[in-house]
């Protein structure tokens, strides 16, 4: 944890940013639940932590952390936005689906990854530097609908 910390506290500063109490915090919560979490369940961590944080600091600790790819945010519906680390983000969310029903996240289920990959290229962040002269570091694709149990 100790050399997660010193990484964070890197990066926001080789940005121009200090390493604030309220950002230690968020990334700590991010890393220990190591799921996505909306900005709402990070308040309510964060108040167990430190009483004195408020949510308009948590809304602005995460799109700074996000802008900054520390975490990755990713848009499900269009008030609503859940926040992971980006390394893990990287690991888990390539594709993912959320259940309209019961509100359900599907990380990279097998079958859904084959049938995207069967769709993509192989390299195809090389194809689209190549075409577009876009340079890809990170790709999701998002679905919405049904999982398995409610779609019985």
């Amino acid at each position: 944890m100790a050399r997660e910390i010193r990484f964070w506290e890197d990066k926001l500063k080789e940005k121009g940013y200090k390493f604030s109490m309220p950002r230690k915090y968020i990334l700590r919560i991010l890393r220990e639940e190591n799921k996505f979490l909306s900005a709402d369940e990070i308040y309510l961590k964060l108040k167990e932590i430190n009483s004195n944080i408020g949510i308009a600091t948590v809304y602005r600790t995460l799109e700074l952390l996000s802008r900054l790819s520390l975490i990755c945010k990713i848009n499900v519906g269009t008030e609503k936005s859940l926040y992971m680390l980006s390394q893990d983000c990287r690991e888990k969310t390539s594709s993912y689906l959320i259940c309209e029903k019961c509100g359900k996240i599907i990380l990279n289920n097998k079958c859904l990854k084959s049938s995207i990959k069967i769709r993509l290229k192989d390299n195809a962040e090389k194809n689209i530097y190549d075409n577009c002269k876009l340079k890809i570091n990170n790709f999701q694709v998002f679905f919405s609908g049904l999982c398995d149990k409610c779609a019985e």
